[in-house]
């Protein structure tokens, strides 16, 4: 699977957050593994940013973590550039039509 250095960054950075987290409340792996209902090795390749694992059980690690920001984050990202796309079609006058439509029938 060919990931861009730059998300293979962000999956890293994202797992060393849930690595983090977890610490901060003093969960084993097993532990989160249990509330998560999945396998040791499956949280440790979360907190290792593994492109392999499912996008369903980084976002259980994020809520069951107290991390529901992350997961606001995550699914309303700033689509700039296709905000950019957009404006650029936008039209650059609107005008009003000047002919008077009539209601009556």
């Amino acid at each position: 699977m060919y990931l861009p250095s730059s998300a293979e960054r962000a999956l890293k950075d994202l797992g060393n957050e849930v690595r983090l987290a977890r610490k901060r409340r003093r969960w084993t792996i097993a532990e989160l593994a249990s509330k998560m209902g999945v396998s040791a090795p499956t949280v440790i390749g979360v907190e290792q940013g593994q492109p392999t694992v499912g996008m369903g059980i980084l976002f259980s690690a994020l809520w069951i973590l107290g991390l529901e920001k992350e997961l606001f984050t995550l699914s309303h990202p700033e689509d700039r550039v296709g905000q950019e796309l957009v404006n650029r079609q936008l039209p650059k006058k609107i005008r009003h039509s000047s002919r008077k439509i009539s209601n009556d029938f």
